[in-house]
This record gives C-alpha cells, sequence and structure tokens, in this order.
C-alpha cells in the first residue's frame, strides 16, 4: 500500500478540497502519481437521473460512460479500506479528503488556533496543520507543527520516496541506468529518480503477488510468464475466445486447499 494522508478539518471551508488539489499539481510536476479519495455525508448520485434509475431498478452496481468518464456507483454502507480496494490504479500516493477517525497521518485544515489545540484533544496522528492559521500564528502545539502547504508538500514527497526506496528489491541485477539498488536509491532520496526507474520493478508484460505482496521481476521473467499464460490458455482450446486479442489475463491461485 503507498503513502496514505488524510486531510481533514473541524468544519466546513477550511480549504481541504484547495490543499488537495493544489498538492496534486505539484505532485503531479514532480512524476509522483497521486490518486484521490473524497469523503462525503451527502449521496453522490442525483435523484430522478437515469444512473439513480437504474440503481433503484435493482441494479447492484452502475458503471456511467462519458467520452472523458468512468464513474462507478454502488449502493452500500462504505469504509475508508473499501475506498482504498476500489482503486483500478497503483499510485505512489493516496491523498483522501475526510475520515477523521482513520487511522492513517493526517494534516488538520485550520483557520485559528483553538481548532488545532481541539483536534490534538480529540483525535490521533494528526502529523501537521496548515491553512488560514499560518498566516497569522506558526507554532508547535502538542504534537501538532503548524506550518506552510510548502512544508505539507514536502512531508507528503519525502513519504513517497521512502516508499520507493523500501520497494527497491536489492537484487543489485545492474539492468536500470544507476548499476546498483544503493545507487538508485540515493538517486530517489535526492530527487532524481523514481521507483520506476527499477527494472525489477517496471511493469512490463505481467506481475506476480504473493499474499498481497509483489515480486520483483524482471523484463525477461515478465514476458515469458506473459507467455506461458497465454500459451496456457490456448491449449484449453476455448472456440469463442481469441487470447491473442484479450487485453488482460487475471488468474488468482489458491496454493493451498480449504479444509
Amino acid at each position: 500500500m503507498p503513502p496514505i494522508f488524510c486531510i481533514i478539518s473541524l468544519g466546513r471551508k477550511r480549504g481541504k478540497t484547495t490543499l488537495i488539489e493544489w498538492l496534486l499539481k505539484k505532485l503531479s510536476e514532480r512524476g509522483i502519481l497521486a490518486a484521490s479519495i473524497k469523503h462525503s455525508r451527502e449521496g453522490f448520485d442525483t435523484r430522478d437521473k437515469d444512473t439513480w434509475r437504474h440503481l433503484e431498478a435493482g441494479a447492484l452496481e452502475v458503471v456511467y460512460v462519458s467520452p472523458s468518464e468512468l464513474v462507478s456507483i454502488r449502493r452500500t454502507s462504505a469504509s475508508i479500506e473499501d475506498a482504498l480496494e476500489a482503486f483500478h490504479i497503483e499510485p505512489d500516493v493516496i491523498l483522501v479528503e475526510g475520515f477523521k477517525e482513520a487511522p492513517y497521518p493526517k494534516i488538520l485544515c485550520a483557520s485559528n488556533l483553538s481548532e488545532v489545540e481541539e483536534a490534538a484533544k480529540r483525535l490521533k496522528n494528526v502529523i501537521a496543520a496548515t491553512g488560514e492559521i499560518t498566516l497569522k500564528d506558526v507554532q508547535k502545539i502538542s504534537e501538532i507543527k503548524v506550518v506552510i502547504q510548502e512544508e505539507i508538500l514536502r512531508i507528503v514527497e519525502d513519504a513517497v520516496r521512502k516508499s520507493w526506496i523500501n520497494r527497491i528489491p536489492g537484487l543489485n541485477c545492474g539492468k536500470c541506468s544507476y548499476g546498483s539498488c544503493a545507487a538508485l536509491a540515493r538517486a530517489i532520496g535526492e530527487g532524481r529518480a523514481t521507483i520506476r526507474d527499477c527494472a525489477m520493478r517496471s511493469f512490463i508484460a505481467a506481475r506476480l503477488v504473493i499474499d498481497g505482496e509483489e515480486v520483483p521481476l524482471g523484463a525477461w521473467p515478465q514476458k515469458l510468464l506473459r507467455e506461458l499464460l497465454k500459451a496456457f490458455v490456448k491449449s484449453l482450446k476455448l472456440i469463442d475466445l481469441d487470447v491473442e486479442s484479450a487485453r488482460k489475463i487475471l488468474l488468482e491461485v489458491r496454493l493451498q486447499d480449504l479444509e
């Protein structure tokens, strides 16, 4: 799981969305792939719209498709963990708007010192505070630092780089342009490289994940795994399936029989 930060506040109109928007732009400029989650007390789907009518008629899930969007709607009680599992991409960091009670590091958007003091008493894992308060007062209250938004960006970037460094497999295969895992780790720490510069972490043709842990594979093992799986599917002689025109094959294998 990549680093996750919850952007929270104790009231409305404290700048959460503005901060996330700014962070997303800055992270993108630095080559960091970011995703976001929006938590709301209100429903997303609008009454009497076609998607709402589909759900009312009994659809388990409705997928809305337009030339520029794809939106999946399910009516269910969901948690932040459900939202995290719903991603179809693998971002470098996830920014969450809301979820004050979640166990992840939190950044508080506050308008005055009393809100920071209240958050220090009520909430856990609030690592920093920012917002209008930074224009008036910068100090440390309890364990919460009050900082400008550029410092929030540095905190997020540092977490991403540490996550990347931890993902370097340490095989010293010599296939990346840095020659060794230690050199790549230094380049990542200095902001000159990303995990995508690791030849064993670059997705080319296939990915192997065991109990949620990705096994690093170079280009040749990935291509071999892809061709072996294609050959297996072809051996099944499925008349209605042309494996050569398929875009993706998903295979799940249970290694232990259920009792």
